[in-house]
């Protein structure tokens, strides 16, 4: 038995290269339609120059965020209250 998988053949490769190259284009193919599929605001960022964009955006939109609670719109019944514009105490 141990001979017959030492001397065993490689199955024919011929062929192989190609049929690989057309199943990667198909599947970018596949990757691209669905990623065109989903609006840009869903999309996920793929390059650290998307997602450093992303951090700034989310980074700009936490300043509005509500000093007391917390949260964008206020909940906490203090919307017009306003932070020190000087030392930055409350």
């Amino acid at each position: 038995m141990t001979t017959q998988i030492m001397t065993r053949t490689r199955p024919d490769t011929a062929g192989t290269e190609d049929a690989n190259r057309r199943l990667g284009a198909h599947l970018l193919d596949v990757v691209r339609r669905q990623d065109a599929a989903i609006p840009a605001d869903r999309r996920a960022p793929r390059t650290v120059a998307q997602m450093r964009a992303r951090l700034a955006a989310a980074e700009a939109a936490q300043e509005d965020v509500c000093p007391m609670c917390e949260y964008w719109q206020c909940r906490c019944g203090r919307a017009a209250w306003q932070p020190c514009s000087g030392s930055g105490a409350a």
